[in-house]
């Protein structure tokens, strides 16, 4: 498989992290200070290959909260030993099943929410777009239930057919606080993604 090996690829590697999505993360919380001293619990919705958990915690850390959690769901199997991080091989949209991971964690809620989710693309524009926002919108309910009303997300997306449409929908449902558009430097200058952050 391609890698694309420029300045934030072989950053990664001399800061042992699995990808570069973790220098996006460190921009976004460099802009908009996502984490902070009262960010306790944290969900991670497709983290592979999981160097934006590897930021969260250290995160967590730097910011000495010892019970500190952070919850990851994704469709591929992948065992990471972080400490106060636990994941799951779960499909994000089975609701029933996420509660009963959610429960056995005793979450009630979260302080941020991070999606990096995405359909596997066919390379037709037009219908990736729509199973893309698709996705996402199926996940909006853990968002509404479980996202504490003054607490932040960060939802990637891509800047297909539809993206205009999302987003207005996204301000208007959060119209009492702000949303923000995002793309990072260290995201490929090719790459038609961006992230939409609630904070």
């Amino acid at each position: 498989m391609f890698k694309y090996q420029d300045h934030y690829f072989k950053k990664a590697q001399e800061q042992w992290y699995k990808a570069r999505s973790a220098f996006k993360l460190e921009e976004i919380q460099d802009k908009f200070h996502i984490f902070d001293k009262n960010t306790r619990t944290i969900l991670d919705i497709w983290c592979a290959p999981w160097s934006r958990m590897q930021y969260a915690a250290a995160q967590s850390q730097a910011n000495k909260i010892k019970d500190y959690k952070i919850i990851w769901f994704d469709i591929l199997n992948i065992m990471v030993k972080l400490p106060n991080v636990f994941t799951y091989k779960q499909d994000i949209t089975d609701i029933a099943k996420v509660e009963e991971i959610l429960n056995q964690n005793q979450i009630e809620s979260f302080d941020l929410i991070q999606s990096d989710m995405a359909p596997f693309t066919i390379w037709l524009k037009d219908i990736d777009a729509i199973r893309s926002f698709g996705l996402i919108e199926q996940t909006l309910w853990i968002y509404d239930k479980y996202l504490k009303p003054d607490w932040k997300f960060v939802i990637k997306l891509f800047m297909w057919p539809g993206f205009d449409q999302f987003v207005l929908d996204m301000k208007k449902k959060y119209w009492w606080t702000k949303i923000k558009l995002f793309k990072p430097k260290s995201s490929r200058k090719e790459s038609k993604e961006i992230f939409l952050i609630k904070i």
